[in-house]
């Protein structure tokens, strides 16, 4: 695996995590409806399902201060990957109606987090070690092909989406 990135797209989760991570702020950032948040993940922490994940280690908030340790909340978010089957020339953006030129097809995914390591670390800059010691996928690939008949429209995007 060259590489891959990890999206916040669902409004209900990304609202939850900005409680989480942002308390007494708005939930989601003002750029959230407007662009993609998402953030490079470690490509060489993505394991098969079923690989044993070994706890992470780092620091985390205490009321007496950081400390260093095992992580003690440990979270996982099932999550649809996409297998990219065709690469994009640098610099040229991919835009949506090309979609399935460039996806080949579908995996489960299992997103692991390390969840007080990472409100530790978070902010201003994103996740680091509190996401990027594990990435479960499932061993099977569905084609995009195999889902034609179950696709359906997407709903409006308020506001639109820029391009």
């Amino acid at each position: 695996m060259a590489d891959y990135v990890d999206f916040y797209s669902s409004e209900h989760h990304a609202g939850n995590v900005g409680q989480i991570f942002r308390p007494g702020q708005p939930p989601l950032p003002p750029n959230w409806k407007h662009l993609p948040i998402g953030y490079h993940g470690r490509a060489g922490t993505v394991v098969v399902s079923g690989t044993p994940i070994v706890r992470p280690t780092g620091q985390r908030a205490t009321p007496d201060g950081p400390v260093c340790g095992p992580s003690v909340r440990l979270d996982i978010e099932a999550e649809v990957g996409f297998v990219v089957g065709v690469s994009s020339a640098l610099g040229e953006p991919v835009g949506v109606a090309d979609f399935a030129d460039h996806v080949f097809g579908v995996v489960l995914v299992n997103d692991w987090s390390a969840r007080d390591i990472q409100a530790w670390e978070y902010q201003p800059l994103g996740p680091f070690l509190g996401k990027s010691f594990a990435t479960s996928v499932s061993a099977w690939v569905t084609p995009l092909d195999a889902l034609a008949d179950a696709f359906v429209p997407a709903p409006a995007q308020d506001p639109p989406l820029m391009q």
